[in-house]
């Protein structure tokens, strides 16, 4: 994974040359997408069981899923979920122990950026 700093400012990306590279949105899908990528690449404990990418770049929603079987048990289960609202990210859900706002800072989405959607508006820090 690619994790070269970059600086966000208004609606375009700046590299450390002070190039414009792209839109913030488009961006942030490739970062996201990447990050996410990777989560889903790694190992369940049980081989039955995958973790699946779901990646809805009109609409700016993704998603890591458990999908297969626990014995006779049928498991498709949502556990984690981003959108991009407004040139933001929002975490919707995060099932997991990934720490996925750290994460995504860590490739260049600033906290700033990073909005705790699965957190009360009145809980969160502004």
């Amino acid at each position: 994974m690619d994790t070269q700093s970059i600086t966000v400012t208004n609606q375009t990306v700046e590299d450390s040359h002070n190039q414009v590279e792209a839109p913030i949105k488009e961006t942030y899908r490739k970062l996201i997408t990447e990050v996410l990528s990777a989560h889903a690449d790694l190992p369940e404990d049980n081989l039955q069981i995958k973790i699946v990418t779901i990646f809805d770049t009109h609409s700016d929603r993704y998603q890591l899923l458990r999908t297969g079987w626990n014995g006779s048990k049928h498991i498709f289960n949502p556990i984690l979920h981003v959108d991009i609202i407004e040139d933001k990210v929002w975490i919707q859900i995060n099932k997991t122990d990934i720490e996925i706002g750290e994460e995504l800072a860590k490739v260049g989405i600033p906290k700033s950026n990073i909005v705790l959607g699965l957190i009360p508006a009145h809980l969160r820090s502004s």
